[in-house]
């Protein structure tokens, strides 16, 4: 079992390598296959200008805000001593039992419109399966490439593209305030040679900045990517900033039960071991057999639909 992951590893080590020189990611081929098949085959791209703009740059705005429901509880955050970081770079927001269940049910159900539009492109029912409140601290390492604390070099996440993610500013956000920095689809290339990409340790911080868009606005302002299309990285705030970190995945609904989201406070649980399954598959195999899946899936929600 160890030998076989540690080869799956070595594999997928390789494939990266391969893919970052042939399509200007860093992600294993056979995910860019899924991907460039989903994209082409199972997407909806009859969708709305947000869903279009996520669709082609990997990234979009939604046309909501959570500013009231976040001045309801923002008193009511607490730091969770038990997740600090040992360097105290990063600490982790929470809220008692109850207040969990209540924010987020209110979070979720202004979040429905936006989700049902996913679903339309997706052409599968989407689901949120992760939620985490963070503040990460200012710190001096932002262009040392042998010190990360929170994700703050730019990298790919190594999932599907049916695993995205939501920010909702807990604050208002500036460039001061370390915002989330992505590089747009359509720019991935240009950023691959000005920056010498290679590895999330290996590239030249000082690369052409105006490929890079940084993700400012108000507090409650909701920010759609998928990362593991686009390069990314967390910003360095001057001070602190505080971020609202929302995991969807895109799952067909006989699959939910796998889940294990009893309620809506389980959603803090961090709940990876449950839709890496859906979202991370180890084998070339499993990539096949989950696109298989997902696009006959199509075509049954058109029936039901």
């Amino acid at each position: 079992m160890n030998f076989s992951l540690g080869l799956s590893k070595l594999i997928n080590f390789n494939s990266k390598k391969f893919s970052l020189k042939i399509f200007n990611q860093r992600l294993p081929f056979i995910y860019i296959f899924f991907n460039t098949l989903y994209k082409k085959f199972i997407a909806n791209k009859n969708v709305n200008d947000q869903i279009k703009k996520f669709h082609q740059s990997g990234f979009t705005k939604l046309d909501v805000n959570m500013a009231d429901i976040i001045d309801e509880y923002k008193d009511k955050f607490l730091i969770e001593e038990n997740k600090k970081d040992k360097d105290t770079k990063r600490q982790f927001l929470s809220l008692n039992d109850l207040d969990k269940k209540n924010f987020m049910v209110k979070i979720k159900n202004k979040l429905r419109p936006s989700i049902d539009q996913l679903e339309n492109y997706f052409n599968c029912e989407v689901v949120v399966s992760d939620v985490k409140m963070i503040r990460n601290y200012n710190h001096n390492d932002q262009n040392n490439l042998d010190v990360e604390h929170y994700s703050n070099h730019f990298h790919q996440d190594s999932y599907l593209m049916t695993y995205n993610k939501i920010f909702i500013n807990l604050m208002d956000i500036s460039e001061n305030d370390g915002p989330l920095e992505i590089v747009p689809d359509e720019r991935r290339k240009s950023f691959i040679k000005s920056f010498n990409y290679k590895d999330r340790n290996d590239y030249n911080a000082s690369g052409d900045s105006s490929l890079i868009y940084k993700n400012t606005g108000k507090k409650g302002d909701c920010f759609l990517f998928s990362s593991p299309r686009v390069f990314h990285r967390a910003g360095v705030p001057q001070k602190f900033r505080d971020n609202m970190v929302i995991i969807i995945v895109t799952i067909p609904k006989y699959n939910h039960q796998h889940l294990n989201i009893k309620s809506e406070e389980n959603l803090f649980d961090q709940n990876y071991k449950y839709f890496e399954k859906f979202t991370k598959p180890f084998s070339i195999i499993a990539v096949i057999k989950m696109f298989i899946e997902l696009y006959k899936y199509k075509f049954y929600r058109k029936r039901e639909f």
